[in-house]
């Protein structure tokens, strides 16, 4: 069931559900723009760029945490603040049948990871083998400052474990429901939440999985153990990704 309370028009929350990704391609494209203009002026060519550029977003990368903490603090003000965000990570989501509760938490888990996996084949042969995929993956990874490493592991999982969740699945399935079914809701919410991700096939990977989250939380309608599978895949993820 949905959550109860006032009605916002269908467009503002459609669009409170794609700012993130609107913020996130403007930013982005800022700091591509930055890139080759520097390159440039260094000397170099527009086909140098794409690398540093990739670079440059990953080091500068905290910005995705200010955009997630700041629409979803924003987003659960609206939902009802502190008495609603109690109510969706109330630890009884867990302690009440641990079991199932790890149980869920580890098939959210691999169900990701399998979506993950998927695309990293995908990836590798775009660029020709795995061999080649991981070098370029490796260039980029090992010149980034330990800060941002230390970021993306240490920070960037729970800043989206914990609000991602609660602007795509709590806010945006509950307030969609008021002007479409919950199935419709949940393909739009993940929708935007592949769009958050970027444009490349990154895209459809987080739309399958915010799709798949997305259902378990219209039928259980709490946020602790999503978030906890969310964040759980994140620090795996990120760690192996830019620590190794």
């Amino acid at each position: 069931m949905a959550v109860k309370g006032r009605s916002e028009r269908l467009w503002f929350i459609v669009l409170m559900l794609f700012i993130p990704f609107i913020l996130n391609i403007s930013i982005s494209t800022l700091i591509a723009f930055i890139t080759i203009r520097s390159i440039l002026a260094e000397g170099g060519s527009i086909s140098e760029a794409g690398l540093e550029i990739v670079r440059n977003i990953y080091t500068y990368n905290f910005y995705w945490s200010i955009i997630q903490v700041g629409m979803g603090l924003y987003l659960a003000k609206i939902m009802g603040g502190r008495t609603w965000l109690k109510d969706q990570f109330t630890f009884k989501d867990f302690t009440s049948k641990p079991v199932k509760s790890v149980l869920l938490i580890l098939a959210l888990f691999l169900i990701a990871y399998v979506l993950i996996f998927c695309e990293s084949i995908v990836s590798a042969s775009l660029y020709g083998g795995w061999e080649r995929y991981m070098e370029y993956w490796r260039r980029i990874t090992h010149t980034l400052p330990l800060w941002s490493k230390a970021y993306m592991v240490l920070i960037a999982p729970f800043t989206a474990g914990i609000f991602e969740e609660i602007i795509w699945r709590g806010y945006g399935i509950n307030k969609l429901e008021q002007h479409v079914s919950t199935r419709k809701a949940v393909v739009v919410q993940a929708i935007a939440f592949g769009f958050w991700h970027g444009i490349s096939i990154h895209t459809l990977i987080t739309f399958l999985i915010g799709l798949v989250f997305g259902f378990i939380y219209a039928k259980r309608r709490k946020l602790l153990n999503i978030s906890i599978a969310h964040i759980v895949t994140d620090i795996i993820g990120f760690y192996f990704a830019f620590m190794t």
